[in-house]
């Protein structure tokens, strides 16, 4: 889903719901300088066009940049969770990636109230720097679910199913059950 086509449906359906004021160039600019890797063009677009951050309709904490943001600022997955090591494992893929290239863009899940939350994964020579998207767990710090990119995300959290009005976090979404995600975020499950 482009971000206009987003836009434009969240404006029609929740045409009441405050946002946050959106971000300015600098301001990204600024935050792109701290973290060391330019954020993806959808993300920017996100930011300068709807809302720098929010809590998206109290299921997701989407952070922002500035000081006015109200679920916080993006930051380097070491700052939300300290223990983080170096090289962190994608399961999906059997990958090793440096824990300095994941920048988080949720806070935490709000489905649960952890810190488990989804980063960019900052890979270089990627088109628009859209970078592909984990999910990462505090319980044994890996990342266990990977997207295409923010777009993908977000495409997932705008067309879930609100019949019951009861709105879920991306995660919950690709495994409802907890014991699906519980296999997925701890090793001592499947022991």
């Amino acid at each position: 889903m482009e971000l206009n086509e987003f836009i434009e449906q969240f404006n029609e359906r929740y045409p009441d719901v405050d946002r946050n004021e959106v971000a300015t160039e600098e301001m990204i600019t600024e935050y792109e300088d701290k973290l060391g890797y330019p954020l993806p063009t959808s993300y920017k677009e996100f930011l300068l066009n709807f809302s720098n951050g929010m809590f998206f309709l109290d299921c997701e904490p989407i952070l922002g940049v500035g000081n006015h943001t109200s679920c916080g600022d993006i930051l380097p997955v070491n700052r939300i969770l300290p223990d983080v090591p170096d090289k962190v494992l994608i399961t999906e893929t059997n990958e090793n990636i440096e824990c300095t290239r994941l920048i988080s863009f949720t806070g935490f899940n709000a489905g649960e109230l952890s810190n488990d939350h989804w980063v960019f994964i900052c890979e270089d020579d990627i088109e628009n720097n859209e970078y592909r998207v984990g999910y990462i767990s505090q319980s044994s710090p890996k990342i266990v679910k990977v997207l295409s990119n923010f777009k993908e995300w977000l495409t997932i959290l705008w067309e879930q199913d609100v019949e019951d009005e009861v709105l879920r976090p991306v995660f919950h979404l690709l495994y409802p059950a907890f014991e699906q995600r519980s296999e997925l975020l701890y090793d001592w499950w499947n022991e």
